[in-house]
């Protein structure tokens, strides 16, 4: 089924519709048999997409099951990171060699990418090889979806997902702001995470207005890229491997701390003009033209709520 409401369903139903979706795909996607990194990759990727669901309608949750759930999804993720790390490392390193290959084709980088897919591997082959830990998160991810099922929200219509999309928007800019102010690796990182959940909300609220959703989707999506490149380069620089280059190779491990210094400025710098097109209003000035988008692709919800707030006549 589609990422995104569906103009005959009920908004409350596209969400929780989405919910178990995901988790349906990631349990299929953990039980791949065929390439478990890929498997492992796709499955975190829709944890983080039940997470933006919550986020969502968080207003529309109680404040138990909105930290329950999302705490859940979290860390099932975090279980599943050290595979994804450990193949971020290759591919940061490939990308570099690509942009930089007359640079960095010393024999020491292929060795340091020969250590990588070593590591790696050792990683990938230590899940697989834990009888316990994979069928322990589907099956409580099968109980997620139980809880899915039953998953009830306090609000219906636009007040289903304002206060959360505000906040998701307003926590947004405000990190944006403090990345840039304050560049550091935990700024920008904080600030990703942000700008994905945001990618993915507009991904879902896409029937509101078609034309205009999909560029501040794929806005978003290109300025979580840059960003997750941004971030990939730095768990780069601080990898053990890394690090451990730089006490046998010094010349060339300063080579390419230079050259992701230099990757890491320019992403930024990159980021900027689309980080400005898309925080470009207040939350209050955002909430208020989703509200606009809401009211015209669900003319019937307004004049409910005319109805539901009219007096009884006499």
């Amino acid at each position: 089924m589609t990422f995104a409401l569906i103009p005959n369903e009920a908004p409350s139903d596209s969400l929780r519709r989405i919910v178990l979706d995901q988790i349906d795909g990631a349990i299929l996607q953990l039980a791949r048999e065929d390439n478990l990194n890929d498997g492992i990759h796709e499955a975190r990727k829709r944890f983080k997409r039940v997470r933006a669901v919550l986020r969502l309608s968080r207003g529309a949750l109680t404040a138990p099951t909105y930290r329950a759930e999302n705490e859940f999804f979290r860390d099932q993720g975090r279980i599943l990171s050290p595979v994804r790390d450990s193949a971020v490392e290759i591919e940061t390193i490939d990308m570099l060699r690509r942009r930089y290959g007359q640079q960095l084709n010393d024999a020491s980088f292929w060795r340091l990418r020969r250590s990588l897919v070593e590591k790696h591997g050792a990683v990938l082959k230590a899940v697989a090889g834990d009888e316990q830990l994979l069928p322990t998160v589907i099956e409580r991810l099968r109980e997620a979806r139980h809880r899915a099922e039953d998953l009830q929200f306090r609000n219906s219509e636009f007040s289903l997902i304002a206060s959360g999309l505000r906040r998701t928007y307003r926590r947004g800019l405000k990190e944006k702001c403090s990345a840039y102010s304050h560049p550091t690796t935990e700024n920008f990182h904080y600030w990703r995470k942000r700008v994905k959940y945001l990618w993915h909300q507009f991904q879902i609220l896409k029937p509101l207005w078609p034309a205009m959703m999909k560029v501040l989707a794929e806005d978003c999506d290109r300025l979580a890229d840059r960003l997750g490149e941004e971030h990939d380069l730095a768990v780069l620089q601080e990898a053990p491997l890394v690090q451990e280059m730089g006490k046998t190779d010094k010349r060339n491990a300063d080579l390419l701390f230079a050259i992701t210094a230099r990757e890491r400025s320019r992403l930024r710098q990159a980021a900027a003009p689309l980080a400005e097109r898309i925080y470009v209003e207040s939350a209050n000035q955002f909430i208020g033209r989703m509200e606009g988008y809401w009211q015209a692709y669900r003319p019937h919800s307004l004049c409910d709520s005319t109805q539901k707030a009219r007096p009884a006549s006499t």
